[in-house]
């Protein structure tokens, strides 16, 4: 599987993504929200022709609880023409509902041909916790107006300030979970088993905070420290944006860290960032397969980056610290 997967990706059998351990955790190790095994595979001829990934997701409407998985490490050999679509139609026959974030112009492209429709974004932000040290290995005309932006940027105070205060902590009440009441949208659920799952991850180093009124979980890849998980018990921006403020505290601690980076789907989301001082530097579609219209249609996905594999995949991992 390795080496089906470094070659149809274009990297080396060492690529930190694909070794045994980290597959092993992606598609063995247990899951609350999936029984079984979530890695599935397509051969032809003895030979692996597709591979897919599934990270199981359940999303709270305020009226049902929908079952949902995102496709994550999808890969086909080209020498088999439309493996990985075959490989796509057998997932969608598990689980009524899939949703897609982005992804490579091959998927964008298939998506669509087995019944994916754009349903809305989801957006990246970052917030430059050290300017100096997050341009290093960057050359070019615009590195002097870069770092003049970025010390701008963490000089600027966010607001409002001052943000909450974060704890350490190894487990949440259940009552600090996401509440599709709080916020009247849907939201993806969350509980003790799911996010023992997430922390368990061995490419990043994972930790969870405690704020006031939600939580937040950061991960910590390369020079990166991730907002992989966000939830505040409020539909108030400001108080949003306390949380992303604390979280980018809470960033600074880690002495190798260059940036703080998000991912938010809804106008709640992006409004508390903007108003932490985040700055929107992507954005990625997203497509939902519904046709059993569980989502009845709705657009209004608060997404982060637990839904697929954002809060720890890296083009040149480095070993978790």
């Amino acid at each position: 599987m390795t080496r089906f997967l470094c070659a149809v990706f274009g990297v080396p059998d060492s690529h930190r993504m694909f070794q045994e351990d980290v597959l092993r955790w992606k598609c063995f190790t247990p899951h609350p929200f999936w029984e079984g095994d979530r890695g599935y595979a397509l051969r032809y001829k003895g030979a692996m022709a597709a591979f897919g990934c599934l990270v199981p997701c359940r999303f709270l409407t305020g009226s049902q609880a929908v079952a949902s998985c995102n496709v994550i490490d999808w890969a086909a050999s080209k020498a088999v023409p439309g493996a990985g679509i075959i490989l796509y139609r057998h997932i969608r026959t598990l689980t009524g509902t899939m949703i897609n974030i982005g992804g490579t112009p091959d998927a964008l492209h298939v998506l669509p041909q087995i019944g994916f429709a754009p349903r809305t974004e989801i957006h990246q932000y970052t917030r430059v916790i050290r300017p100096l040290r997050h341009l290093a290995g960057r050359k070019g005309w615009k590195s002097p107006l870069r770092l003049a932006r970025d010390y701008g940027e963490l000089a600027r105070p966010a607001e409002p300030a001052p943000s909450w205060s974060a704890a350490k902590v190894a487990e949440l009440p259940r009552d600090t979970f996401p509440d599709p009441s709080v916020t009247g949208q849907v939201v993806g659920e969350r509980t003790a088993a799911s996010l023992a799952y997430f922390l368990s991850c061995p490419v990043a180093r994972m930790e969870l905070y405690r704020v006031e009124r939600g939580y937040f979980l950061l991960s910590h890849v390369d020079r990166q420290c991730r907002i992989a998980d966000l939830w505040v018990n409020s539909a108030e921006p400001r108080d949003w944006a306390k949380a992303y403020a604390a979280a980018a505290a809470a960033a600074r601690a880690d002495s190798q860290a260059t940036e703080v980076t998000a991912g938010a789907s809804s106008p709640l989301q992006t409004k508390a960032l903007e108003q932490a001082g985040y700055r929107r530097v992507h954005s990625e579609p997203v497509f939902v397969l519904d046709p059993d219209f569980r989502l009845a249609g709705r657009r209004d996905l608060a997404l982060g980056f637990l839904e697929n594999d954002a809060f720890y995949w890296s083009p040149t991992p480095a070993n978790s610290r």
